[in-house]
C-alpha cells in the first residue's frame, strides 16, 4: 500500500485499508437511496473487470451519503474488496438533493481520490448508481485510454436524442467549454476515469470547493485543463437514469447546475480568465445511435413561456441583461412562431450577462438563476424551430455554431468581468 502522503481519511477507513493489498485500479460508486438501481450497476462493474480487467487487482469504493435503505448492502454481494464509508452530506443537499443525486458528492470524491492513491491504484474511475443503461464496456472505454493511451481525465459522451438534455447542449457545455478552452460534451458528467498523476495532482491542492457547493467534478476538470493533463472522452452510448432524488423541476435544476458553474467562475478565476483558444478533446470510440424514444417538445408553450417572463421578470432582466442585450431581446418576434428566432451571438451574450449579474450581485442568487428559465426555454423552442425538419447532422451543426458563439464572445465576458 502507498505512502504517499499523511492520511486525510477517517478512521474507519483507515482500519478497512490496513488489510487490503495494493490494487491497480479502483472503482468508486457514491450512492443515496439507490437500492432499485444499484445492483445492476455493481453487476457491470464485476462483469467489465472480468471481461477486459482479469488479471488486474481492483477495490470498490462506495462513499454513502446516509442512505435510509439497503444501498449499501447491495456492495458485499459484488464479489470485490471492498472500502466503504459515509461521507458527509449538507443538510440542504438532503433536503433538495443536487442534479447528480448524491448530496456531498464533491466530499464522496476527496474520499475516493485518498482511497485510491492509499492503495497505489494506476487508475480511479467513478461511476453514478442510478444510471441502468450502463454495461460492461463502460470500464474498458474509460480505463483503456488512462492504462494506455496517456489520458489523465476521461469523461464520457452519453448518445441521446437531439432534444433530450438542452440544458447542457446550449446552456452548460458551451459555457464551459469557452471558459476552459476544450470542447466537451457533457462537462457535468458523472462518469470519469483519472490517472494516478492526477489524483497526486489533485491529492495535493489546498484548494478543494467546500462543502456544500455541487461544483467539485468541474473544479477537476478545469484544474487538469489548466495544469496541462490529457483530457479525453469516451463514448459510451445511451444515458437512461432511474432516480427517486434526483430533481426533476426544471427551475430547481437549471439553478442548481448554472449556479454550479457561476460559483466555480467567482471561486476559481486562475481556471478560466487566462484562457484565449479553445480546442477538440480526443474522442475514443464509435458512436451510438441516440434513443429512438421519442422526446415532446411543445415549442408554443415554450415560447408563451418566454413571453410571460419578458412581462414577469423584465424588471430582473433588465438588471441581469445590458442595455444592448435587453434591447434586442424584447426586439424578438413572439407573436409568430414561424418567425421566432434566438440568434447565437445574441444567447451568448445573454448567458454572459447572468453570469456576471451573477458575480455583481446585482440581484439575489437565487431569483436571479430561477429567472434564468423563461429565457432558456425561449433558446430551446428557437434551436426547435430551427432543427426539427432537418437530420441530426444538421442539429449538430446548429450546435457547434451556438457553441462557437460563446467562445467568439468570451471576451465580450472577461472585459466586463473586473
Amino acid at each position: 500500500m502507498s505512502s504517499t502522503a499523511a492520511s486525510t481519511l477517517p478512521p474507519e477507513v483507515d482500519r478497512q485499508l490496513e488489510g487490503l493489498a495494493p490494487a491497480e485500479l479502483a472503482v468508486s460508486v457514491p450512492t443515496y437511496n439507490n437500492v432499485a438501481t444499484v445492483s445492476l450497476v455493481l453487476e457491470a462493474i464485476r462483469a467489465g473487470l472480468e471481461k477486459h480487467f482479469a488479471d488486474v487487482s481492483a477495490v470498490l469504493i462506495n462513499a454513502d451519503a446516509g442512505s435510509s435503505d439497503a444501498t449499501v448492502d447491495r456492495f458485499a454481494d459484488a464479489g470485490l474488496p471492498l472500502v466503504r464509508a459515509t461521507h458527509a452530506a449538507p443538510p440542504a443537499q438532503l433536503a433538495t438533493v443536487p442534479f447528480h443525486g448524491v448530496p456531498g458528492r464533491g466530499a464522496a470524491l476527496r474520499l475516493s481520490v485518498d482511497v485510491a492513491r492509499r492503495l497505489g491504484a494506476r487508475a480511479l474511475v467513478v461511476l453514478e448508481a442510478d444510471i441502468t443503461s450502463i454495461d460492461a464496456e463502460w470500464l474498458e472505454r474509460l480505463l483503456r485510454p488512462v492504462l494506455e493511451r496517456g489520458a489523465d481525465l476521461v469523461m464520457p459522451v452519453h448518445a441521446r436524442h437531439r432534444y433530450d438534455g438542452t440544458i447542457t447542449n446550449l446552456v452548460l457545455a458551451p459555457l464551459v467549454n469557452a471558459l476552459y478552452g476544450r470542447r466537451m460534451h457533457q462537462p457535468l458528467a458523472g462518469a470519469r476515469a483519472l490517472s494516478a498523476p492526477l489524483l497526486d495532482r489533485l491529492a495535493a491542492d489546498q484548494r478543494w470547493p467546500p462543502p456544500g457547493r455541487a461544483m467539485t467534478d468541474l473544479w477537476i476538470e478545469g484544474t487538469a485543463i489548466a495544469e496541462g493533463f490529457a483530457v479525453h472522452e469516451a463514448r459510451l452510448g445511451q444515458w437512461r437514469v432511474e432516480s427517486k432524488t434526483r430533481t426533476t423541476d426544471l427551475p430547481t435544476m437549471v439553478a442548481q447546475t448554472l449556479g454550479a458553474v457561476f460559483t466555480l467562475m467567482d471561486s476559481y478565476e486562475d481556471l478560466w480568465l487566462p484562457t484565449v483558444t479553445s480546442a477538440p478533446v480526443p474522442t475514443e470510440g464509435a458512436p451510438a445511435a441516440p434513443t429512438g424514444e421519442p422526446v415532446r417538445i411543445d415549442v408554443e408553450r415554450m415560447v408563451g413561456a418566454f413571453r410571460r417572463g419578458l412581462s414577469d421578470l423584465g424588471t430582473i432582466w433588465e438588471h441581469v441583461l445590458t442595455p444592448e442585450t435587453w434591447g434586442d431581446v424584447l426586439s424578438l418576434e413572439t407573436d409568430d412562431l414561424a418567425r421566432f428566432r434566438f440568434p447565437d451571438e445574441l444567447w451568448a451574450r445573454a448567458v454572459y450577462d447572468f453570469a456576471l449579474g451573477h458575480h455583481h450581485h446585482v440581484v439575489y442568487h437565487d431569483h436571479l438563476l430561477r429567472s434564468f428559465v423563461p429565457l432558456y426555454l425561449g433558446r430551446t423552442a428557437a434551436f426547435v424551430l430551427a432543427t426539427r425538419a432537418r437530420d441530426a447532422a444538421a442539429a449538430e451543426v446548429a450546435l457547434d455554431a451556438a457553441a462557437a458563439a460563446f467562445e467568439r464572445q468570451k471576451r465580450y465576458l472577461v472585459e466586463r468581468w473586473r
